[in-house]
């Protein structure tokens, strides 16, 4: 990677590590990493916005994810630092927009770098605390999993701003809960309780407090140790891919990521293993 797309970065008294610009001032993502677990946890930290999506906030996670992309975590944890996960895009730019060209680019960086998140080779858990609408629903719902404290609010309101979601959102809760439910939640635009998000399978994990929302974020990342790491990629991108393109190519796709996991030597010792085991049996 170009030396000029390294992040800088400097460790406070706790050993956070905070991401810097040219200036050496913080900003927007605060970086840890828990080393003896493997995990890495980004959190927007932009608290007075309600860590607003802004553009320097995406381009920001643009670069971490680039650092990050061949490394060997076991896991992301994305949060979101005071009372929000992530309230959304910046209106305020989106308003300064002049004009159809300049929205759509505007749009499509964002969408890149969420499609860069859902590619990850390793597992992304959303740990939603407060409000996470419009944008920030949209970057929640490409993570692998999502837990929520059971006091959250989750939408997509940009139906009340004369606007549609524009960072994936149509797409990717359409895939989870399907076309008329995601309609509903669109058209109507109201924020929905985290009680219902889990009933309809927008959340995998409710949590009682803050406190628990990082320690079961983990469990659910530990929960796939011992698995394939390769394995885990290629079924996350099949799944990506299972309701969109030819079906015939996507069969083909996934011989080729199966075939390839076959002739693995993590998988030849675990065939082995099984083997052995049933003999004993």
């Amino acid at each position: 990677m170009e030396e000029q797309n390294k992040i800088k970065t400097t460790k406070n008294k706790n050993g956070k590590i905070k991401i810097m610009n040219k200036n050496n001032e913080p900003k927007k993502i605060i970086v840890e990493e828990d080393k003896e677990e493997g995990i890495l946890i980004l959190k927007l930290n932009s608290p007075e916005t309600l860590n607003a999506l802004s553009g320097d906030m995406l381009e920001e996670l643009d670069k971490i994810i680039e650092e990050i992309w061949y490394s060997k975590l076991k896991g992301v944890i994305i949060t979101g630092e005071g009372r929000a996960f992530s309230a959304g895009a910046k209106i305020d730019e989106l308003r300064e927009l002049e004009n159809i060209h300049q929205a759509y680019e505007y749009l499509r960086r964002g969408q890149r770098v969420l499609s860069k998140i859902e590619k990850l080779k390793y597992i992304t858990v959303a740990a939603i605390d407060g409000w996470a609408l419009g944008g920030g629903f949209e970057l929640a719902l490409a993570c692998t999993f999502r837990v929520a404290t059971k006091n959250s609010k989750l939408g997509l309101p940009e139906i009340n701003l004369g606007i549609m979601p524009g960072y994936g959102g149509t797409q990717r809760l359409t895939k989870l809960i399907g076309p008329q439910k995601a309609k509903k939640i669109m058209m109507n635009g109201e924020f929905i309780k985290a009680d219902e998000a889990h009933q309809l399978g927008i959340i995998d994990k409710i949590v009682e407090s803050k406190d628990e929302l990082m320690s079961k974020s983990k469990e659910i990342i530990k929960r796939f140790e011992g698995k394939n790491p390769s394995a885990l990629r290629y079924i996350n991108e099949m799944c990506n891919i299972a309701l969109g393109g030819d079906f015939e190519e996507n069969l083909r796709t996934e011989a080729m990521f199966c075939a390839a996991l076959i002739s693995s030597p993590f998988a030849k010792q675990k065939m082995e293993e099984f083997i052995t085991k049933k003999k004993k049996e």
